[in-house]
């Protein structure tokens, strides 16, 4: 019972984001699980509304029932998020920003955005793409012994609906309908500094790694009433961009 009510959880999670192509000039959501060196699971969601990006990350590493039975390492923080086969009208990212829910007590920082890396647009936590976890993103399911004693974002073990996101936004300078676009994680172990990197599709000499999730039955079912009625909320939100536009 406790495994279905947390997989309803999740599928109402996604269905926020999967019912936004009502209104959105592009839309797509990832719910998978993967790693070249040991596995992680995440929910991401990318919205293009004009030239405007928002990104919507959720950790779902050690939430077994969340990814269907997916086993992974609960102590994995994302330390890298990247979208790659990225059409070159995109242009670059600027006005970048991450908010979302702080792990405990700490306070962690911005991340920063790197232009076509992977041939596409990059977030890392921190000034430079490399090192420790600090500002990354962990899971709710993750014990205070699995963790760093350094400032982190955290998602909750148990997805709800609309909250504990962590969230990026920002402008691009040309258009993109992300429809067709790759994700990369890159999850670190932050207590021996191990890392993974989980790919859903090929880029140079590295081929994709990172499978979809599917949802058990009742779950799709659900999801699907999910999305018959955030239709309707997208349709009016387009409905207020036009009228604010006249």
């Amino acid at each position: 019972m406790r495994t279905t009510l947390k997989a309803i959880g999740l599928a109402a999670l996604l269905a926020t984001g999967l019912a936004s192509p009502a209104w959105a000039d592009g839309f797509k959501s990832f719910n998978v699980c993967g790693g070249f060196t040991f596995a992680t699971c995440a929910a991401v969601q990318i919205s293009v509304v004009g030239q405007d990006v928002t990104v919507r990350v959720w950790n779902l590493s050690g939430n077994s029932a969340a990814t269907y039975g997916t086993s992974t390492y609960a102590g994995t923080i994302f330390a890298g998020i990247g979208f790659y086969n990225v059409p070159a009208g995109a242009g670059t990212a600027s006005q970048f920003t991450v908010s979302g829910p702080a792990y405990g007590s700490t306070t962690p920082g911005g991340w920063g955005v790197q232009n076509q890396a992977l041939g596409g647009f990059t977030f890392y936590r921190g000034s430079t793409p490399g090192g420790n976890a600090t500002n990354g993103i962990t899971s709710g399911c993750a014990s205070a012994g699995q963790l760093p004693n350094v400032p982190l974002y955290s998602n909750g073990c148990q997805p709800t609906l609309g909250s504990n996101y962590v969230t990026f936004t920002f402008k691009i300078s040309g258009t993109w309908d992300p429809s067709t676009s790759d994700l990369a994680i890159r999850g670190i172990n932050g207590l021996n500094g191990a890392k993974t990197e989980c790919l859903t599709g090929a880029t140079g000499s590295l081929a994709g790694n990172c499978t979809t999730v599917t949802p058990e039955p009742v779950t799709m079912s659900l999801l699907a009433t999910g999305l018959a009625g955030m239709g309707g909320a997208g349709f009016l939100r387009r409905r207020k961009q036009k009228q604010q536009s006249v």
